[in-house]
């Protein structure tokens, strides 16, 4: 299955059959009393946005960008930041997809083992016509971000964490960091600070204002452009309760062995779920990323940011470069031999399986 293209991994990879669902985009069917909405697998974030907003409703959280499929982004595991909501897959409530065999497979939460498994999938379980999902009542945001020293980032780290609705930042090993992600003049150990405050919708669309200061609906303020730069990126999962020691090594790794490398360390927050291959599985998490500029050797660096942070048993985010093989994924993940038994199950005949997949997934 091809969603947006945006992953940097190989997912999507293969010699033989390549589909494109882009054209089932849009919402289906929308119920407000209970926050919920069925839409097309091919719709892109961006085109949900609206829709679902003159239902009254919005997504409960999202990342910096906008532009994938639902369904990739599901598959992936893509989140967002902020302590008390989760990724986009852990607002799935069903699914319909094609499985193996040529049968369409409808999948809710009277199926708990099923629907897990569906959240994050990397398709393996089937081409997916179409997602049901969990909404909120439609809010909008307010930007608060700022620049702050990291020694200052660390100070106010749960101050930040539990007064915003948002927060996240990038921290600058050096002063052309900012530069891979676009995000202005940020000094060497300086932070970008990410902040946003959830306020009432009061009916009017008013000029957002300036960037870094805009107030508008939810969908409009969470893509920020920081991904428009070209780069390849890393990005683990760690237990929330580890992140501040995670990302005091990492600080320390870039500083003296990779001073080279202008990649920002970004950082933010989700809370736990039951998906069986999502990063957030049974643990509040903190992630951690960075990136290699391409048309540069990075893979010393980023091979150095696995080791350093195996310890603490990272888990990728699906469409990131990572480094991991089918034993530490056994490792990592309590619930991987009830995956393969549910992906035997819908494609028994590894239809689905690319070399990359295979290599992870295979019996």
């Amino acid at each position: 299955m091809a969603g947006s293209g945006h992953s940097f991994t190989p997912v999507v990879s293969t010699a033989g059959l390549l589909l494109d669902l882009s054209a089932l985009t849009g919402v289906m069917t929308l119920d407000s009393i209970n926050s919920r909405a069925n839409v097309w697998a091919g719709s892109r974030i961006a085109d949900l946005g609206e829709p679902l907003w003159q239902g009254g409703l919005s997504i409960a959280n999202q990342g910096d960008i906008d532009v994938q499929s639902i369904a990739g982004a599901i598959a992936t595991g893509t989140k967002g930041s902020g302590k008390q909501f989760g990724s986009l897959s852990s607002q799935v409530v069903s699914m319909r997809v094609v499985n193996g065999l040529g049968d369409v497979v409808d999948i809710d939460e009277t199926q708990p083992d099923l629907l897990n498994a569906a959240q994050v999938s990397l398709g393996l379980l089937g081409p997916v016509l179409r997602v049901g999902l969990q909404l909120v009542p439609a809010y909008k945001l307010r930007e608060e971000n700022i620049v702050l020293p990291m020694s200052e980032v660390m100070q106010q780290w749960d101050h930040l964490l539990t007064t915003y609705r948002h927060f996240s930042f990038w921290w600058m090993p050096g002063n052309r960091s900012a530069d891979m992600y676009k995000l202005g003049n940020v000094p060497a150990d300086h932070c970008f600070v990410k902040l946003l405050r959830e306020v009432p919708d009061d009916g009017l669309d008013l000029p957002p204002g300036e960037i870094n200061q805009r107030t508008d609906r939810a969908y409009r303020i969470y893509p920020d452009g920081t991904t428009d730069a070209e780069f390849h990126e890393l990005e683990y999962m760690v237990a929330a309760r580890d992140a501040k020691q995670a990302v005091a090594e990492m600080c320390q790794l870039m500083k003296t062995r990779f001073p080279q490398e202008i990649s920002p360390l970004q950082v933010r927050w989700q809370r736990a779920d039951n998906g069986f291959l999502s990063a957030q599985s049974g643990r509040d998490s903190t992630s951690l990323s960075v990136s290699g500029e391409i048309g540069r050797d990075y893979l010393p660096f980023l091979k150095a940011v696995d080791a350093k942070l195996r310890p603490f048993n990272p888990r990728p985010h699906w469409g990131k470069l990572h480094f991991l093989d089918r034993h530490r994924l056994a490792e990592i993940y309590p619930d991987f031999e009830r995956f393969q038994q549910i992906r035997q199950q819908f494609d028994p005949h590894n239809l689905f399986l690319n070399p990359h997949l295979a290599a992870l997934f295979a019996d």
